[in-house]
């Protein structure tokens, strides 16, 4: 959050809700000067994805130029991502768009024998090409 744009209290304020579930919070991705993190989670067969993401309001200059520099840090920061075939192992020749991983999220999360990243039961990644 830009703070610059928008308090800390204000985004509490005007969208922060109580999780329907009673453990934790969740919040809106609207308004001037918000983007979104959602973490990542463990799951048995891997790391699951976590997403970052932004709302720019039509006209909202400042916000638009935040969430550039924001992307680019996370592009720059992170690795191009390649998909697996879950049955034959190949690696896919082009890197799939929109998808970074940090580079020690293979390792540190994917199987010991075969350190792969999933967003679903048939959707596997890696970082290596």
């Amino acid at each position: 959050m830009d703070t610059s744009i928008i308090s800390e209290s204000m985004f509490h304020r005007d969208y922060v809700v109580r999780h329907p579930s009673g453990r934790g919070w969740v919040y809106a991705i609207v308004g001037a000067g918000l983007a979104s993190l959602v973490r990542p989670r463990s799951e048995d067969e891997g790391l699951r994805n976590g997403e970052l993401r932004a709302s720019v309001p039509t006209g909202d200059t400042r916000t638009a130029e935040y969430i550039r520099e924001l992307m680019r840090v996370a592009r720059t920061g992170g690795m191009s991502v390649f998909a697996v075939d879950p049955m034959t192992k190949d690696i896919a020749r082009r890197a799939e768009r929109n998808f970074i991983a940090w580079p020690d999220a293979a390792s540190r999360f994917g199987a010991k024998e075969a350190p792969l990243l999933t967003n679903g039961p048939t959707a596997w990644f890696t970082v290596d090409r």
